[in-house]
């Protein structure tokens, strides 16, 4: 692995996303709070509903997508407070939305502090799982120092830091893409590969990253609601963004059949209903029209809650919910209603077949993504042609897989982006007790717990090459 700036001949370590996360950045909050290291005062940023930032300026309808139409420089911190020692910013850019209309939608975009411009790089465009129907939940908020309070309401967010110190790690540039658009539209279909894409497109385009254009290597990464938004970009690409240099994509836990997260219904994960339901109840006019005929008052209340909440509050207020009391008919019933099925018919991954390489990863015991939609999807897109390596995890269930599944897929990466790599040809799936069992994989996961609490501590991460 590259450096820690600190020591070039250091190797630097990554992060995991989850429980393991939230321990260092607590450890480091903790830390500055003591005196050990002294945070950097910076000045409030307004959430994106009053930042004008957000909106695109008139006529932009006419760029083309992937078009940059305005930029800035960002500061990114742990938990809103403590600065990451990288540089970054935010691009607003044209893309499409779900009915094929233009849009804008903003990524943030990031390199090593170290980096030299003028050197090529790799670029990976990592799919947060920030799973919200609010633009105030979107990363490119939640990551910048200046956010407070209503930062750290994404705080499950901050725990992909972690994958970002990891990328860093090794001198890459990444995107991370708001691809629920400017209006929060979760579990659509298509818009998040269009946005995921443009994301790219656009950073691309964006000088300061002194990327080589559309002959980038590129690489997709994204974990449960960010697989689902991988997973539309990767299948999208071929036909979307043919030019784009994708060298694989990870799709960690994909929501590949949205109407498959009923049957959380009351229990610990039911919340994934009413956020996923919400979202599609904003964005299709015909499905929002059909659904407030059988909404309860407390039903309708529901939904515009559960739009102006991330997903931590909800997780919390939500949790075993029975979904059916807020209809006044059956939920089959519900389900059955032409404009109802035709919307959930056109959420299902799979209808086409990405070509770059896959990495697939999924828990059996997973309690929200159940493990036959993902096997599913492998056969199907297996069927069709594509290169898949499917992990199927006996040991994991979905809060633990990206923590435990890190490593590996960070590996398989790599592996894909180094120079002159192999291809990756037909089809394997591996039944492994854990994804974490290889010894190569549990040293590669301590360097990247390592490399994330340096990260978080305020050192730079990845090699100096100026």
């Amino acid at each position: 692995m590259p450096v820690i700036n600190e020591d070039p001949t250091r190797k630097r370590r990554r992060g995991s996303r989850t429980a393991a996360a939230l321990v260092a950045m607590a450890m480091a909050l903790m830390a500055s709070l003591a005196g050990g290291i002294a945070a950097t005062p910076a000045a409030a940023v307004p959430v994106p509903q009053q930042d004008s930032f957000y909106q695109p300026p008139e006529g932009f309808e006419a760029q083309e997508v992937g078009a940059i139409l305005r930029s800035r420089e960002v500061h990114l911190a742990v938990l809103t407070v403590l600065p990451l020692s990288v540089r970054s910013w935010q691009l607003l850019y044209r893309s499409t939305d779900l009915f094929g209309q233009p849009t804008a939608a903003v990524t943030t975009v990031i390199l090593p502090a170290g980096a030299d411009p003028n050197r090529s790089r790799p670029l990976v465009s990592l799919q947060f799982y920030y799973d919200s129907a609010s633009i105030a939940c979107a990363p490119s908020f939640v990551l910048q120092q200046g956010a407070g309070l209503p930062g750290v309401e994404g705080i499950h967010s901050q725990s992909e830091l972690i994958a970002i110190a990891a990328l860093i790690s090794q001198g890459w540039a990444i995107s991370v893409p708001d691809y629920e658009g400017l209006n929060g539209h979760l579990a659509v279909a298509e818009e998040p590969g269009y946005m995921t894409l443009d994301g790219i497109r656009a950073a691309e385009r964006f000088e300061p990253l002194g990327l080589d254009g559309a002959n980038t290597p590129v690489a997709l990464w994204g974990y449960s609601g960010g697989g689902m938004g991988s997973g539309w970009a990767a299948q999208m690409q071929p036909s979307y963004a043919p030019e784009l240099n994708v060298k694989g994509a990870a799709l960690g836990a994909p929501v590949s059949d949205v109407e498959s997260l009923l049957h959380v219904n009351g229990s610990m994960f039911s919340s994934l209903i009413g956020i996923g339901v919400s979202s599609l109840y904003n964005a299709y006019p015909k499905f929002r029209e059909v659904t407030d005929q059988y909404l309860t008052p407390e039903g309708k209340a529901l939904m515009n809650r559960t739009n102006s909440q991330c997903l931590p509050r909800n997780a919390l207020t939500q949790m075993f919910t029975d979904y059916q009391r807020i209809l006044t008919i059956p939920i089959a019933q519900y389900l059955a209603l032409p404009e109802i099925r035709e919307v959930f018919d056109a959420t299902v991954l799979g209808e086409r077949t990405p070509t770059a390489p896959l990495f697939i990863y999924q828990g059996v015991l997973d309690e929200a993504v159940p493990i036959w939609t993902t096997d599913r999807l492998n056969q199907q897109w297996c069927a069709d042609g594509a290169s898949i390596v499917y992990k199927r995890d006996h040991l994991s269930e979905h809060l633990t897989l990206p923590s435990l599944g890190m490593a590996d897929t960070f590996s398989w990466l790599k592996s894909r982006l180094a120079p002159n790599a192999q291809d990756q040809v037909g089809c394997r799936t591996e039944n492994v007790v854990s994804m974490l069992a290889d010894f190569n994989d549990l040293i590669t996961q301590i360097e990247i717990n390592l490399n994330a609490t340096f990260g978080a501590l305020g050192f730079p991460i990845g090699p100096r090459e100026r």
